[in-house]
C-alpha cells in the first residue's frame, strides 16, 4: 500500500501536477490541502505517514508544524515533514530543524526531487539532508 502523505500547497496547478505524477508513478497517495487551515482540519481527523508543507503562509505554516510536534492532531507527532520554500521565503533553518523537518526543498521544485524526498522520508531512520 502506498504511503498517505498530506500535501499542503496553495498553488493549484503545482499541487494537481504533484498529485497526478505521484499517482501515475504509484509512489505515494497525496491528500491535498490548499491552505494551512484546510490542512489543520485534515490532520485533526486523519493520520498521515508524512507531510509536505509549503511555507508560503509563513507564520501559520510554522504554527501548524509546531502543533503537529505537540501532538495536537490525529497524525503522530513524530511524522516526518518535507518543507517547500519559495525563493522569496526567509528561512529560519534552525527553527525548522528544531521542529524536526526532514528535508527543505527550494521552489521551484522538480517533482522528481519532491517524490525522492517523500520516498526518503518513508524509509525508517532516513538521515535528514
Amino acid at each position: 500500500m502506498r504511503p498517505r502523505i498530506l500535501l499542503v500547497e496553495p498553488q493549484f496547478v503545482l499541487r494537481r501536477t504533484m498529485v497526478m505524477v505521484a499517482r501515475d508513478l504509484g509512489m505515494v497517495d497525496f491528500q491535498e490541502a490548499s491552505s494551512v487551515g484546510r490542512a489543520r482540519a485534515l490532520l485533526a481527523t486523519d493520520a498521515y505517514e508524512g507531510v509536505v508543507l509549503d511555507l508560503q503562509e509563513g507564520p501559520q505554516a510554522l504554527e501548524l508544524l509546531s502543533e503537529l510536534r505537540q501532538g495536537r492532531f490525529a497524525t503522530p507527532r513524530d511524522t516526518r515533514v518535507v518543507v517547500l520554500a519559495g525563493g522569496g521565503s526567509q528561512l529560519d533553518t534552525e527553527r525548522l530543524q528544531g521542529l524536526g523537518v526532514a528535508r527543505v526543498l527550494g521552489k521551484p521544485v522538480r517533482i522528481s526531487e519532491l517524490l525522492d524526498a517523500v520516498a526518503g522520508v518513508q524509509e525508517e531512520g532516513a538521515p535528514a539532508a
